[in-house]
Formats: structure tokens, C-alpha cells, sequence
């Protein structure tokens, strides 16, 4: 990691966990900005670029902190293993930063009409640095974020502006602030009436409750980057995932993305999301189509899976035990309908999200996209261990009843004998970002 000496502005590489305390410099590009070459040529100075560096530089050395990083010269982009080095690792770069100083140059202080103490924050809503990209992980990273104008003019800190940057970026307060408390087994905070849902098991650094991979793709469906590979390179961090850079490859970045995810996730969320195309693969095409996700939960009352997917040479197998059905005749199913195991809290409480699917031809199906996230309905939904359909319904009551019954008939000796009786399973290709579909395959 190469940082900045904040008092002679001199460039110093540390390895490995030699690495002293350090401010980071959040912002976006301008056109001429003092690269990594400028420092060794020693011309920095002359660029435009260089002045906010020396600014944070000045605000470190306020703290006593003596090193700054800024990703324009602290990188050294005409090195493609170190940078592709670097933006694997520059989440975790930003998270143990001491301070991070976010440079916002279309914002201009100024004086709040109803208190002449604290500065109008009409211009701060409009800044284009919450629409990029790469400042969504300098934004959720760092503990302690300060914001400054473009004049070097303190405007506030991310826990003292927390409501005002949640309306902004749709991301709610308690995964903004790492030390906010949340009730984690209890009503959503989402949604009136809702029943309660079960308490998720992966963290956050904070030990708070990991929000869902749908809910994260949220946060960055209406953000953009310059180049499109960005896009999915970005997220790298907030998904703790890491993968090569090959820049050229265009929207194949965002589907490989999510291949690695699921390598390591079993959270169906990530097939949580709209699109307006009639039909498509499991695997969201780009960002947007996750703008519906942000209240989707990661576990659901009605458990829809009893083994995980896994990534083979045939595709993404995906076993399934809650499906419906709708016969066209009697040999040929028009639709099915699987739950996945995440869902919404609404006004009925809270139900699983559903998927549509459509045969295509021979044992071939693909996925109907809708423009809304589709939640269960009354079915019959059928189960391996139900011998007959039924009429599932997302009550307290009928979920206890439900809960009982599957763990009373998998203690019987035929479902010991035959585990995944009558259990069908689904096999995904998503190499293809176009041609992604999908296979059905009777076990």
C-alpha cells in the first residue's frame, strides 16, 4: 500500500501489515488529475488535481495523522497486476482508515435560512458523488466520513448527516452506521403489521445483521460508472468477493460477478429482482434491475430448500421443494412457480418471493420477468413430503402447523429412505449474459 506523507507530500510504499494510521481521500475525478507518474516525474504541483490532495493532506495533519491515501497517485494504474491488486483490496483500505474526507467540488456551503450556524444542504441532496459507482464502498466502508465542499468547508460528519444520506441513496440508517443498535428477531422496520422474521447469521465487522445480496444490489441500481466493467468491479468489496479485472469484457463483468457471489453465498435474494423483458435468465442482467430489492430479507418463515445450489459444468443446479404448478393438459405444465428462501414484510406480513417459470422446449425452462417482485400466493403448493398439494398461507398459525408436520414426516423411514423424494431441481446456464436459461430435471 503506497500512502502520502502529509507534511513533505512525498509518496511512501508499506508492505504487508506494516502499515501506519492513515486519512483517505474520497471524491470524484476531474480532468486533470496529479497521477502516480506526475509524483515520480515530480510535476504534480502543476496539476489541478493536486490541490485536494494537499488539502486532505492539511485536515490529516489537524488530527495529528500523519499518511493520506488518494487512489489518483497512490496507485499506479500503467501496472495492471498492481491495479488490479488494489481494487480488490481497496474496500478493506477504506475500512481501516482513521478518517475519510469526502471532497464534494459541485457543492458550495451555504447558510441554512433557520439556523445561521449550520450550512444549507440543498446543493449536498443533488451532488453527483452519491450517483458514482465507487463511492458507494467509501461511503458504507469507512466508520468515520467527513464531508467538505468545494472550498475545503466542513459541512458535517455521516452520523451526524445519516437521515439526510439515507433519503438520498436509499440505504437505511443502521447499515450506514456501524455502531447503531437494531432489533435483530422482531418487526421489520419496513413495513406496518409485519409478523416478524427470524434473525439473519452472517455480519457485518459491526456484528450487525448482513443485509441481503438483493438489498445491496439496491443500493448501487441507480448508480453509474465510466466504464461499464466498473460496475461490477465496484461491488467487489461489498460483497467481500475478489475476481481478475478484464477490462473489455463489457456486461460479462456484472454476470461473472454474481457467479462468484454465489460460489460463496446460499442467498436466493440475489434472484430477487424486475425487469420489463418477458423472459431471461436466473441472473439479473445489470445492477437496475435490483432498484424493487432494497426491503428484500435474506431468511423467510417457509424454508423453500433443504440442500444448496452449486455451480457445475451443466450450469447452476438449484433444488427445489415448494412449487406450483398450472397444467394445460394433462401431460404438459404451462407454468411453474417456486419460492425462493427470501422475502417482503407487507401489510399481510411477511411472504416469500416467487419466480415464474416457462417451458421452452424439451426439458428446457426460462424465467418470466415481471416489472414488480412477485410474493407467494395461495398455491396448492406442493412439498417432497407432502403426499398431496396445499393450500399454504403465511399466518402464524398455519406456519406452526406446516413447521410440525414437515419435522414429523422427515423422521419417517420413507423419508429417510428417499430424502429428496419427488424433489426436482433446476440447472441454470449463465455463461451467457444473452442466452442465459434454464433446464428442469426430475430427480
Amino acid at each position: 500500500m503506497r500512502l502520502i506523507n502529509t507534511t513533505t507530500l512525498e509518496l511512501r510504499e508499506f508492505i504487508g501489515l506494516d502499515v501506519p494510521v492513515y486519512a483517505i481521500l474520497s471524491h470524484r475525478w476531474g480532468p486533470d488529475e496529479a497521477t502516480f507518474q506526475d509524483f515520480e516525474r515530480g510535476v504534480q504541483q502543476t496539476r489541478e488535481g493536486f490541490t485536494k490532495i494537499e488539502k486532505s493532506c492539511n485536515e490529516a495533519l489537524k488530527s495529528d495523522i500523519g499518511w493520506a491515501w488518494a487512489d489518483t497517485c497512490c496507485i499506479d494504474k500503467e501496472s495492471s497486476a498492481e491495479l488490479t491488486e488494489a481494487i480488490n483490496s481497496m474496500y478493506e483500505w477504506y475500512r481501516r482508515a482513521w478518517v475519510c474526507y469526502v471532497y464534494l467540488a459541485d457543492v458550495l456551503w451555504e447558510q441554512s435560512t433557520s439556523d445561521s450556524s449550520q450550512p444549507s444542504l440543498k446543493r449536498f441532496r443533488r451532488s453527483a458523488w452519491f450517483t458514482r459507482g465507487w463511492t458507494l464502498q467509501e461511503l458504507i466502508a469507512p466508520q468515520d466520513v467527513r464531508f467538505f465542499d468545494c472550498g475545503w468547508q466542513f459541512l458535517g460528519t455521516k452520523d451526524g448527516l445519516a437521515d439526510e444520506i439515507s433519503e438520498i441513496t436509499g440505504i437505511d440508517r443502521h447499515h450506514l452506521l456501524p455502531n447503531t443498535y437494531i432489533k435483530e428477531a422482531g418487526p421489520c422496520i419496513s413495513a406496518l403489521n409485519c409478523l416478524g422474521h427470524p434473525s439473519q447469521e452472517s455480519h457485518w465487522p459491526s456484528h450487525k445483521p448482513l443485509p441481503s445480496i438483493a438489498t445491496r444490489m439496491s443500493w448501487m441500481s441507480m448508480r453509474q460508472t465510466t466504464r461499464v466493467e466498473d460496475m461490477a468491479y465496484c461491488l467487489l468489496g461489498i460483497f467481500d468477493v475478489n475476481m481478475p479485472l478484464l477490462y473489455g469484457e463489457g456486461p460479462k463483468a456484472f454476470m461473472r460477478l454474481q457467479l462468484e457471489i454465489i460460489k460463496q453465498s446460499n442467498d436466493d435474494s440475489i434472484f430477487a429482482w424486475v425487469s420489463n423483458q418477458f423472459s431471461g435468465g436466473l441472473l439479473a442482467p445489470w445492477p437496475s434491475s435490483f432498484v424493487a430489492s432494497r426491503f428484500v430479507q435474506k431468511r423467510a418463515p417457509i424454508e423453500t430448500r433443504r440442500r444448496p445450489y452449486a455451480m457445475t459444468n451443466q450450469g447452476l443446479h438449484f433444488p427445489i421443494t415448494w412449487r406450483a404448478g398450472e397444467l394445460r393438459s394433462e401431460s404438459e405444465v404451462r407454468e411453474l412457480r417456486v419460492l425462493l428462501d427470501c422475502g417482503i414484510c407487507g401489510p399481510q406480513g411477511f411472504k416469500n418471493i416467487m419466480l415464474r417459470l416457462e417451458p421452452r422446449s424439451g426439458n428446457s425452462w426460462y424465467r418470466i420477468c415481471t416489472p414488480v417482485l412477485e410474493q407467494m400466493d395461495m398455491g396448492p403448493w406442493r412439498h417432497p413430503l407432502l403426499r398431496s398439494p396445499s393450500l399454504l398461507t403465511q399466518d402464524p398459525v398455519t406456519l406452526n402447523k406446516f413447521t410440525a408436520m414437515l419435522a414429523y414426516k422427515k423422521r419417517q423411514p420413507w423419508a429417510q429412505a428417499d430424502p429428496l423424494n419427488d424433489l426436482k431441481e433446476i440447472t441454470v446456464e449463465a455463461g451467457n449474459v444473452q442466452s442465459s436459461y434454464f433446464v428442469f430435471t426430475e430427480q
